[in-house]
């Protein structure tokens, strides 16, 4: 197949449109990349492809039915839950977002009007396309309740060729670390995680605490906070950490998120504690953590802090896991996907 792609230049879109494809460009098919990742393709590049994939550019509705028209088989993505809270990026979706042109966030009533309005258009394209994608079952559902009628569940997977992937870093102590976005700073009033470390760096003198993304509020040396890490060092970042967290409150948008984030973990060998709440609470030692329910989070740290043993079995399952949710061992799962809705398009033709 001859595929092309539209996308939303965030962090997902890494799990949503670049590692999908170049998996797909290392299974013999060919994509249509962009000369700068920032800049999208010009659509007229892209009337000769069998499928375009697009995520989550509701400013390009009108370039998606102009690709339809000709034959173009159209795939749509959205991997949040946006009528589920009130966070929301102002100015839609740009063409061209990097550090120099963040955007500005806009929360509260206004925040939820606009994505009220955004997940309505995202409901339209997914019913228009020939096949909507999502990691989440909750979305999925929501897709097929407006009218879509080939949704596929896939989830995000790892790409083995990143930095790090595989390896341990060795290192003094014990380092816990919880990679989230500012988002999830939303949750800190629902959890007990904040009281947790501050106790825990209190008990142990040698354990660390890392985060990125998220601040929490802990008063020690042995704290360290990251505002951002770049994506191709996530998996050596996890390398150097021994337990990652995954501390969600249990609300509407959460119980639609992606596992990916155990994944990202577990490819740099660090075992993890996560909350039961959406597509993790289908997680356990089979993927190399626990579960912590309610306030229990300064126990199961605990536990896991005072045993070497323990984080180094938990350490290798994770890894072993990992190896198993690489994009190239699950590609299969887009290129059935984007043939059979290559096959749809061409049913639709007239003649």
């Amino acid at each position: 197949m001859k595929l092309g792609f539209i996308t939303e230049r965030a962090l997902n879109s890494n799990y949503r449109v670049l590692i999908p494809m170049a998996g797909l460009e290392r299974r013999g098919h060919t994509i249509v990349w962009p000369a700068d990742v920032h800049v999208d393709v010009p659509t007229a590049a892209l009337f000769g492809c069998d499928l375009v994939h697009c995520f989550r550019r509701l400013d390009r509705f009108a370039d998606l039915m102009q690709l339809a028209a000709r034959g173009v088989a159209i795939s749509f993505d959205n991997d949040d839950d946006l009528s589920a809270t009130d966070i929301s990026a102002e100015g839609g979706h740009p063409s061209r977002i990097g550090r120099q042109n963040p955007q500005r966030m806009i929360r509260g009533g206004r925040g939820q009007l606009e994505n009220k309005k955004k997940f309505s258009d995202i409901l339209k394209i997914a019913s228009f396309a020939d096949l909507a994608t999502t990691p989440s079952e909750v979305l999925a559902e929501k897709y097929r309740g407006a009218g879509a009628t080939n949704v596929r569940v896939i989830e995000n997977y790892v790409d083995r060729l990143i930095q790090g992937f595989g390896s341990r870093n060795k290192h003094q102590g014990v380092v816990v670390g919880w990679v989230a976005s500012k988002e999830h700073e939303t949750d800190l009033p629902h959890l007990s995680i904040t009281d947790a470390l501050r106790q825990l760096l209190e008990q142990h003198g040698d354990l660390r605490v890392l985060t990125v993304g998220s601040r929490l509020r802990l008063d020690s040396p042995r704290y360290e906070f990251q505002p951002h890490i770049p994506f191709d060092e996530l998996a050596s970042m996890a390398a150097g950490i021994d337990i990652g967290i995954a501390p969600l409150a249990d609300t509407p948008f959460n119980r639609a998120r992606s596992n990916v984030k155990l994944k990202e973990y577990a490819a740099g060998g660090a075992c993890w504690l996560a909350s039961p709440v959406g597509a993790y609470a289908s997680m356990g030692m089979r993927q190399g953590g626990r579960l912590v329910t309610g306030d229990n989070w300064q126990q199961a740290l605990d536990l896991l802090i005072g045993s070497r043993f323990t984080r180094g079995r938990l350490s290798r399952q994770a890894m072993r896991w990992a190896k198993t949710q690489t994009i190239d061992a699950n590609i299969s799962t887009w290129e059935d996907a984007f043939v059979d809705a290559v096959e749809r398009a061409r049913a639709r033709r007239p003649g």
